[in-house]
């Protein structure tokens, strides 16, 4: 089979497409053919060497993906012919991942595509949309009628969190610096959408939500999580999500103390396979009275990976998918 593989940590473009045996699944594995992978911001941090428990070289990322069940592990959940998507587990991570034609997944994080979705949408969903499920409400403790900003919304989670948030009866606040992209967050459904670049931003949220905000979903880091703390409210969470604009920052511990603010770092790896699984039932099943689905922003063929991490650096609106085969 074909499969992406980087036979050294460090630029993206070490990830190079390489010819390789078919994977061989263990017992409780079940063997996918992979019709469609998305891509992740940690997918580029494990070939530049900078994500922990990440395999050794040559080795195969991609961490969300959805194909068709080869060869049925041993759990008696799938059938030879099934359409399932992948919920997380160390599959791109320790394991090889799904920017390959065909990869060996437990079937405990396996799940079957939801009805009506694409294979696109099924690989583009899981990991952003459990990731700001675990943000919103295992975490964030998300009510109806609370008002939650959220930074970077155009990206995957970002996107994932304004379709959740608006679903759950909160008041979404979204920040983009996209005019174009704005526009589309309204119409997933966030109440205000404001300019992330704008010099009276803090003013302008304090506007948007006089009652205060909450609940942050922060998926920037850098300077922004200090902005966050600001323009939160007294006894307000700040879930952190993301850090593609610094991996280090600076707060304001007055902020912390005299707002009494509970900021918590999070992340999708921190699900059991079961607490997934449950997420991901209540996840779609929300989904599917709101009528939303994943945002894919581009797919790309699978001769053209570097392309597709070339758009997901440029800061897509949603999903950036990868078409593996058919």
């Amino acid at each position: 089979m074909r499969a992406w593989r980087f036979h050294e940590t460090g630029d993206i473009k070490n990830l190079v497409l390489d010819t390789v045996p078919d994977p061989q699944p263990g017992p409780d594995e079940s063997l996918i053919r992979v019709v469609a992978a998305a891509l992740n911001p940690a997918d580029r941090y494990l070939v530049q060497g900078q994500y922990p428990r990440a395999g050794r070289p040559p080795f195969t990322p991609g961490r969300d993906g959805a194909g068709i069940v080869v060869k049925p592990g041993s759990s008696g959940r799938f059938r030879e012919g099934d359409q399932v998507c992948v919920l997380g587990g160390l599959t791109g991570i320790s394991m090889p991942g799904l920017l390959a034609e065909y990869c060996a997944v437990p079937d405990a994080w396996l799940a079957p595509v939801p009805d009506g979705w694409t294979l696109e949408e099924a690989a583009a969903g899981p990991l952003t949309f459990l990731t700001a499920w675990r943000a919103l409400r295992v975490r964030g403790g998300l009510e109806p009628g609370e008002t939650v900003l959220i930074t970077g919304a155009s990206g995957g989670v970002g996107s994932a969190a304004v379709m959740l948030a608006s679903g759950l009866g909160a008041r979404v606040i979204a920040l983009s610096r996209d005019a174009a992209k704005r526009e589309a967050l309204g119409a997933l459904g966030a109440d205000a959408v404001l300019d992330a670049t704008a010099a009276d931003l803090e003013k302008q949220v304090k506007a948007a939500a006089p009652e205060g905000v909450r609940l942050v979903v922060e998926n920037l880091g850098g300077d922004w999580l200090d902005r966050c703390l600001r323009m939160a409210a007294p006894h307000g969470r700040v879930m952190v999500v993301g850090l593609l604009a610094g991996l280090t920052a600076e707060v304001t511990i007055g902020l912390l103390i005299h707002k009494n603010l509970r900021v918590e770092g999070l992340s999708v790896s921190a699900y059991t396979p079961e607490e997934a699984q449950e997420a991901w039932t209540e996840i779609t099943g929300l989904l599917d009275k709101t009528g939303r689905k994943p945002l894919i922003d581009r797919v790309f063929d699978f001769e053209s990976v570097q392309a597709a991490f070339g758009r997901l650096a440029e800061g897509p609106l949603g999903k950036v998918v990868v078409r593996v085969g058919a």
